[in-house]
C-alpha cells in the first residue's frame, strides 16, 4: 500500500510539472509574439533557449510519469495480487502499459526510418511516404489502444476493487473520475478529473494504511 501511495504521490508531481510546462509554454509563445513584432529584425531571440528549457521539463514530466507507473505501482498490483487475486487484473494492465507504449515507440523509429529513406532517396518520396505513413499509423493506433485498455485495467479497475476490499468511498469517487476523464478524452477535451483522482487516491491510501496499522496493533496492545 505504501508503494501504491508513492506511485501516486509521484504521479501528482509528474501532472503537475506537466500543467506547470504547458502554461509556461503558452506564456512563451505569448511572449515570443509581442517580442517578435517589438524587434521583427531578431524573430527567433530567446525562442530556442525556452524551446528547450520547455522539452528539459516536459521530459522530466514524462520520466517522472513512467517512474510512477513502471516503478511504484506495478510493482505494488503485483503485491496486492499476491494478496487477493482480483488486482491481477490490474497488474495486467500495467503489462499492457508497458507494451502499448513499446509499440509507440516502435511507430515513431518507423517515423525517423521513413524520414531518413526520403532523405537518401527522393525518386521513392511518394511511395515511401503513403507506405511508412500507412504502417506508422497502424502501429501508433495499435500501441494507443493496448495502452489505453491498460490505463483502464490499472486505475478505474484497482480504484474500483480498493472500494470493495477496504469499503473507502474515496477509492469509489477517484474511480468515477478516472472514467469522466477517460470519457472527456475520447470526446477531445481532457480535463484534469485524473488529478482530482491522484488525490483522492493518495488521501485514500493514507487512510487504509492507518486502519491496517491500528489493525494490526491491536491484539499486541491486548
Amino acid at each position: 500500500m505504501r508503494t501504491l501511495r508513492d506511485g501516486f504521490l509521484y504521479l501528482l508531481i509528474a501532472v503537475i510539472v506537466g500543467i506547470a510546462t504547458a502554461l509556461a509554454g503558452l506564456l512563451s509563445i505569448i511572449a515570443a509574439l509581442g517580442f517578435m513584432a517589438a524587434a521583427p529584425h531578431r524573430p527567433f531571440a530567446g525562442v530556442i533557449g525556452v524551446a528547450v528549457t520547455l522539452l528539459v521539463l516536459s521530459l522530466v514530466a514524462v520520466g517522472v510519469m513512467l517512474y510512477a507507473i513502471f516503478g511504484k505501482i506495478r510493482p505494488s498490483m503485483r503485491q496486492l495480487s499476491e494478496v487477493d487475486n482480483g488486482f491481477r487484473i490490474s497488474y495486467t494492465g500495467t503489462t499492457l502499459m508497458l507494451v502499448g507504449l513499446i509499440i509507440v515507440a516502435l511507430g515513431l523509429i518507423v517515423i525517423a526510418a521513413v524520414s531518413a529513406t526520403v532523405d537518401s532517396s527522393p525518386e521513392a518520396k511518394g511511395v515511401t511516404v503513403l507506405s511508412g505513413l500507412a504502417l506508422t499509423l497502424g502501429v501508433l493506433l495499435i500501441g494507443g489502444i493496448i495502452a489505453f485498455v491498460g490505463n483502464i485495467l490499472t486505475f478505474v479497475v484497482s480504484a474500483f476493487k480498493l472500494h470493495s476490499r477496504y469499503q473507502n468511498s474515496l477509492y469509489m469517487a477517484a474511480g468515477i473520475l478516472f472514467v469522466l476523464d477517460i470519457a472527456s478524452f475520447l470526446v477531445g477535451f481532457p480535463g484534469i478529473l485524473s488529478l482530482v483522482g491522484y488525490i483522492l487516491m493518495y488521501i485514500a491510501l493514507g487512510d487504509t494504511m492507518n486502519k491496517l496499522s491500528t489493525a494490526a496493533a491491536t491484539p499486541t496492545q491486548a
